[in-house]
């Protein structure tokens, strides 16, 4: 049996670097990240930072960015790219200082973490008073999902194995559950968006609730 621990370490866990570059293109995800970030040069700690392309972009506008990384190859892909990388794993304390950092961007993680709530209790930590947490994850109650249960059919992005489309997602979430983990943990939602592909962009994009993925701007409480 594959262990999580040996898998994210793995080949296996290594985007490609034309994948992680898709990622970028997802809609709406860098421009509500942009859009949700105190002004430059604040501290930024990505998580799952993959190759650092994101941090990349958010150097380039001036931040001051961080990343954190499990997996070596894309590790070592993200330092070669020009940023500070932190090899470490979300499930354990992150070796940093509390307060240390602006804002926290964890886009598509949480639903890859056994324990959410002492991740994002974590990130609360390392968070200022008052910084800015963005979080995504794939929406359960999407529009597709709703359909592909009615019609008894698997849903794409929680695979019964890791042979499985997305087989390494071992949490799912909705709007709801999202705000009140969030909420739990010491921050205080402001905004939600969704994001979306296909030809009902422009309509499910208003209302994350039938959204593909959900993005979230959270507060951390005092």
């Amino acid at each position: 049996m594959t262990a999580k621990h040996d898998y994210l370490r793995s080949d296996a866990a290594t985007l490609s670097i034309p994948a992680q570059r898709g990622l970028l293109r997802i809609p709406r995800r860098l421009e509500f990240l942009t859009d949700s970030l105190p002004p430059a040069p604040a501290t930024v700690l990505d998580v799952g930072c993959a190759g650092g392309y994101v941090g990349v972009l958010l150097k380039r506008l001036g931040y001051d960015v961080t990343g954190v990384e499990l997996n070596g190859q894309m590790a070592q892909q993200a330092r070669r790219n020009g940023l500070t990388v932190l090899q470490q794993d979300l499930e354990e304390p992150l070796p940093v200082p509390a307060a240390r950092f602006d804002a926290v961007h964890a886009c598509e993680i949480i639903e890859h973490l056994f324990d959410t709530e002492a991740f994002l209790l974590e990130m609360r930590r390392v968070l200022r008073p008052g910084g800015v947490l963005v979080v995504s994850t794939p929406n359960l109650n999407s529009l597709g999902n709703r359909f592909r249960v009615l019609f008894g059919r698997a849903l794409p992005m929680w695979g019964a194995s890791l042979a499985d489309k997305h087989g390494g997602h071992i949490r799912v979430f909705n709007v709801a559950t999202l705000d009140g983990l969030l909420r739990r943990t010491g921050f205080v939602p402001e905004s939600v968006t969704g994001s979306n592909s296909g030809r009902w962009i422009r309509y499910l994009s208003a209302m994350p609730t039938l959204s593909q993925l959900v993005l979230v701007k959270a507060v951390a409480r005092p």
